[in-house]
């Protein structure tokens, strides 16, 4: 079992840490423009998994021959928003990254599925699909699932220990909790509120989100290569469900060897407005950066 990063920076290493740590590969590759970085985090993770009895193979450098062979290719690689950078400048210059990124991935490694991180999260899975030809369960984005469990540490911190709840929509200012499909009840506009607000704080205090984004990783790889079939809140490219399509952003899917099946549930009407509003603002930004 390989999964190979492009990206090897503080969430694309990371990544691949909570892979190597928690499941039982054969090699893990890891492609950066950066080759020193590259190679100098595959030999840091190879003693990392030493100490812990596995020993896959790990590379790392900038030629993207080196994921041949990936089951998933996790990309992380791209621009951090600035001070002063709009979303559509971000937005803009990561296109271009994640056009050079995919067009190399599907020369080198065509077979493999794909799991976009960079940000904005959901433009660059709907590019990511665009640019590689491939089915739309095969190019998927993480970012709900990474906002569902700031939510529910939120619930566990107010005493709401069982239960199910997800985020989903936009990766950004319009996600919402699905209250339709959340098992237990809660204040859900405050709530909402403060789960929205916890990332720009970790950002603040130490710059960036790695932990969580890395684990979220951890989690969507492990389903799509073990096969489990865990519906899980995922960016993917809607064809209908919901009234929507030609976009990508979060809603339930299964995730297993097929890559990442969208799964229609029943949303209210309050939900599926919202989710409508959310897609009709990424269609927007879609057109913004060419598509």
């Amino acid at each position: 079992m390989k999964i190979g990063f492009v990206g090897a920076g503080r969430v694309g290493s990371l990544s691949a840490y909570a892979c190597l740590t928690n499941m039982d590969l054969n090699e893990i590759a890891l492609v950066d423009i950066a080759e020193d970085l590259a190679v100098g985090e595959a030999i840091d993770l190879s003693h990392a998994g030493a100490l812990l009895g596995k020993f896959p193979k790990i590379v790392g450098g900038t030629d993207y021959s080196l994921l041949k062979g990936s089951e998933v290719i996790v990309v992380t690689a791209g621009f951090a928003r600035k001070p002063g950078m709009t979303r559509l400048d971000l937005a803009t210059k990561n296109v271009e990254v994640m056009r050079e990124v995919v067009k190399n991935i599907v020369k080198h490694s065509k077979e493999s599925k794909i799991l976009v991180v960079t940000n904005p999260m959901d433009l660059m899975t709907y590019v990511a699909w665009r640019e590689s030809g491939k089915r739309r369960e095969e190019v998927f984005g993480m970012g709900s699932l990474l906002d569902s469990a700031r939510l529910m540490q939120r619930l566990n911190s107010i005493g709401i220990r069982s239960g199910k709840a997800w985020i989903i929509g936009e990766h950004g200012d319009s996600m919402f909790i699905a209250e339709s499909l959340a098992e237990v009840k809660a204040n859900w506009e405050q709530v909402e509120k403060e789960v929205r607000q916890i990332a720009a704080e970790v950002i603040k205090r130490k710059g960036a989100t790695v932990y969580g984004p890395g684990t979220a990783v951890y989690r969507m790889v492990k389903a799509v290569v073990e096969d489990t079939g865990e519906i899980i809140p995922t960016s993917v490219v809607l064809n209908g469900e919901y009234g929507i399509k030609d976009v990508a952003l979060g809603v339930p899917a299964r995730l297993s060897k097929n890559g990442a099946e969208v799964v229609e549930l029943e949303l209210s009407e309050k939900d599926l407005e919202k989710l409508r509003n959310s897609a009709e603002i990424l269609k927007k930004w879609i057109k913004d950066i060419g598509y």
